[in-house]
C-alpha cells in the first residue's frame, strides 16, 4: 500500500539559520520497503509523521530546532510538501547514504549536536527525547538509549556529536554504515566515548512502538499512548 497526499502551500525558514548547541533531526522516507508511503500514512486522524514531530517539539520548543531529513528522490516530494506546510525545516539529501544525509543537514542547519530520531516511531515519548537531549553537556562522541537497548523499540533516540560523525573515515564506512548512520560506533566502542541512558527495569523485549507493516499500523492506532517511566534510568559510559 502506497499513501499519498497532496497539499498546496509552503512554510520555511528564511534568512541565515544560527549554530545552535542541538537540533532533532527527524530521519524520514517514502520509499519503506514493505510499507511504502508509512510516514505519511493516516494514523489517529493525522499523518503518522505529524506524531512524531509533535513530541519532537514539546521535547525540544524552539523555531528551527527539528528539522526533517529526507530525501532528494522524487518519491520524497509529498512528504517535503507536507511537512513544509507543518512549518517545519526540511532537509533533502542522498536516499540510501543516509549518514552523508545528516552530514549535510548539520551544514545547512549548523549545530554542535544532532538528535536522530524516526519517522515511523509515532508513539515516541517526548520525555525519552528530552532524556537524551538532556545529555548534551556529555563529554563525548555520542549518547543513546540502544546501546544495549532497554527501551522498546520506537522509543530510540541518539545524539550524535556533530563534529565525530564528520571526523569518521569515509573507507572504514561500509554501506550498512551510511544506511543506518551510528553502526561504526557501535563496532568500534573503544574508539569512542558513548554514553548510553538504560532503564532500571529492561523493557526491549515488550511490544513495539514502530511502524514496519500495515499490521503495525493498525495495532499501534489501537493501543494506548505511551509514558515511559523515566525515575529509575541508569547512565552506562564506554
Amino acid at each position: 500500500m502506497t499513501i499519498m497526499i497532496a497539499l498546496e502551500g509552503t512554510a520555511a525558514l528564511s534568512g541565515p539559520v544560527e549554530c545552535v548547541p542541538l537540533r532533532i533531526f527527524v530521519q524520514a522516507r517514502m520509499s519503506s520497503r514493505r510499507l511504502p508511503g508509512k510516514v505519511l500514512a493516516p494514523f489517529r486522524s493525522k499523518p503518522m509523521i505529524a506524531h512524531v514531530l509533535r513530541a519532537a517539539t514539546q521535547a525540544l520548543p524552539g523555531d528551527g530546532k527539528v528539522v526533517v531529513i529526507t530525501s532528494d528522490d522524487v518519491t520524497d516530494d509529498p512528504l517535503a510538501l507536507y511537512v513544509e506546510h507543518l512549518g517545519f525545516p526540511v532537509f533533502r539529501g542522498p536516499l540510501d547514504d543516509v549518514l552523508s544525509r545528516f552530514r549535510q543537514a548539520a551544514v545547512a542547519f549548523p549545530c554542535a549536536w544532532m538528535l536522530r530520531i524516526s519517522a515511523d516511531s509515532p508513539l515516541i515519548d517526548p520525555q525519552v527525547i528530552a532524556a537524551v537531549a538532556a545529555r548534551c553537556d556529555f563529554d563525548g562522541d555520542l549518547v543513546t538509549n540502544i546501546f544495549p537497548r532497554s527501551f522498546p523499540k520506537g522509543q530510540s533516540a541518539e545524539l550524535i556529536r556533530t563534529a565525530s560523525l564528520n571526523a569518521l573515515s569515509d573507507h572504514a564506512l561500509t554501506t550498512d554504515d551510511r544506511e543506518h548512520v551510528t553502526p561504526y560506533f557501535y563496532r568500534n566502542p573503544k574508539d569512542f566515548r558513548i554514553l548510553n541512558i538504560r532503564l532500571g527495569a529492561d523493557l526491549s523485549s515488550s511490544a513495539s512502538h514502530t511502524v514496519d507493516t500495515l499490521d503495525d499500523l493498525r495495532r499501534l492506532e489501537g493501543a494506548g499512548d505511551v509514558s515511559i517511566a523515566l525515575e529509575d534510568i541508569w547512565e552506562e559510559r564506554s
